[in-house]
């Protein structure tokens, strides 16, 4: 029953992820030429801000699925009010915390840098922007509950269709040239509604959880506290570079790395959705003393290289053409190689070390890690501030490489091989560099290709797109190949989503 709800996670997000990018640079190509690039560095700088503003929203929820578990999985239902009551104290007073330092921030934001709006106008935004998820801790509760029971998709579909809705009517609102305060209240509304639905499914599912009283039961603080340090450390590592950017070279340059940026962050957002759409599976997996969890983990690992070679080889291969051509803007020509190669390189890795997370995280071992979250955000954004200051955007996108090739990717998988599997960490390295050299080597081979044809590819929009389409079917062939050939676990991965299918379609024939 789990797998097939994890089978319809993946699905919902499977779905959105071809829908999504579509919209996504359409949407971004317009306000380009609306609203300006400055006005795109000042939204993203400001986003990037609400994260760490927001940073309890996501620790939240994983500290408390973490919790909910083994309860959930023995079906203890008087264990899991015990923890929902003391939890849902937490949340409130959060909201109330997110809401107050909004309000603060709005005031104080305008002296950031030069903003492209009035005082009055910028603290608007900032206000219009940051409210709504202060007011979600009041909605969360219930839809962390379906989370943690694998039944995601419930829920998922519905965000997902508001994701969608919201693109669609940016469109419409850029289209009829209205005021860019229009995005930020459709922008708001989504957030809004999506978390009001969710948690109205969710009470439907779990009637019980309707009138449960706040409880001063700590379970689910001593747990959280733990999380925040660890959501701050991979806030800190990939979400400050837009704020560094500003602070030293302005919005206008801001915004030029957000387009730069604007194709790997969609990607990655969409292949870690679909990666982590199976955590809840790995934390009832760790809680089940039957199962092979270091077997399951490595046609994990293969199914999360399998995607990132992928995509970071697609990036490495399109990217200084793809921004120019899809966004219509000829001045972004000219990437510098070095650039994409970094976000090549990033987005591989953070794609491939989903696995290792996932593993830690289910298992609760970010109350281990926490000194190592610290170290990870301190080395990302001092490195950011020096590496600016020599070589700009390119030294923030190296702040990045260095932190997480060195700091992160030295202790974490060190931490999971010793204390979930018992087994020595350079069975792991070894995996990961046999697979980054296939991503290496068919990468420089696929931009060699791909730049033999450059004069085709770039005669008109409809010839860059069929020949993206030949590279991506081409690369994931190749990989597909290669994989099967090599590693027995992604054969074992392959037979496994083989049989999931199967006993999907048989149970819709019976």
């Amino acid at each position: 029953m789990r797998t097939r709800y994890s089978f319809y996670n993946f699905l919902v997000n499977l779905i959105t992820s071809v829908i999504l990018p579509i919209l996504g640079f359409v949407k971004l190509s317009l306000f380009l030429g609306l609203y300006g690039s400055s006005v795109n560095g000042f939204q993203v700088t400001i986003a990037q801000i609400i994260t760490f503003l927001n940073v309890c929203e996501i620790a939240y929820s994983l500290a408390f699925r973490q919790l909910l578990f083994k309860p959930l999985a023995n079906n203890d239902r008087e264990e899991v009010l015990k923890i929902y009551s003391g939890a849902k104290k937490i949340f409130n007073i959060t909201g109330v915390l997110v809401i107050s330092f909004s309000v603060v921030l709005s005031i104080l934001f305008p002296f950031f840098a030069k903003s492209p709006f009035d005082y009055i106008q910028t603290m608007m935004v900032f206000l219009i922007l940051a409210l709504p998820y202060g007011v979600s801790y009041f909605l969360m509760g219930p839809n962390l509950v379906i989370i943690a029971d694998q039944k995601e998709y419930k829920i998922n579909i519905w965000i997902q269709t508001f994701s969608i809705l919201r693109m669609i009517f940016m469109i419409v609102v850029i289209l009829m040239k209205q005021s860019f305060f229009y995005t930020l209240i459709i922008e708001g509304l989504n957030i809004l509604i999506a978390n009001y639905i969710a948690r109205k499914i969710a009470i439907k599912n779990y009637p019980w959880l309707k009138n449960v009283k706040i409880s001063n039961d700590k379970t689910f603080l001593d747990n959280s506290k733990y999380t925040i340090i660890q959501r701050l450390s991979t806030l800190a590592t990939n979400n400050t570079d837009n704020i560094v950017i500003s602070m030293f070279l302005g919005y206008a340059m801001s915004g030029v790395y957000a387009v730069y940026s604007y194709l790997n962050e969609f990607v990655y957002k969409i292949v870690n959705s679909v990666i982590s759409s199976t955590l809840n599976s790995f934390g009832n997996l760790f809680n089940d003393s039957r199962a092979d969890s270091y077997k399951v983990f490595t046609e994990f690992f293969n199914f999360a290289s399998f995607i990132g070679t992928i995509v970071s080889i697609c990036i490495f291969t399109v990217m200084d053409q793809f921004i120019p051509i899809i966004l219509k803007r000829q001045e972004l020509n000219g990437i510098p190689f070095v650039i994409v190669l970094m976000f090549a390189i990033n987005i591989f890795y953070l794609t491939i070390r989903e696995p290792i997370i996932i593993s830690r995280d289910a298992n609760g071992l970010f109350r281990d890690a926490k000194n190592n979250a610290y170290f990870l955000a301190l080395s990302k954004v001092v490195l950011s501030i020096i590496l600016i200051n020599f070589w700009g955007i390119a030294g923030v996108l190296a702040a990045t490489l260095i932190t997480n090739w060195v700091v992160d990717f030295l202790y974490n998988p060190k931490l999971v091989y010793k204390k979930v599997f018992n087994l020595n960490v350079q069975m792991y390295y070894k995996m990961v560099f046999s697979r980054v050299l296939i991503a290496v080597i068919i990468g420089f081979l696929s931009r060699l290709i791909w730049n033999n044809y450059i004069l085709y590819i770039k005669a008109s929009t409809i010839n860059f797109l069929i020949s993206c389409v030949i590279l991506g079917t081409s690369i994931s062939l190749i990989i597909f190949i290669i994989y099967i050939i090599m590693y027995c676990s992604f054969r074992n991965l392959i037979k496994r989503i083989i049989g999931l299918f199967k006993r999907h379609y048989n149970k819709e024939l019976a």
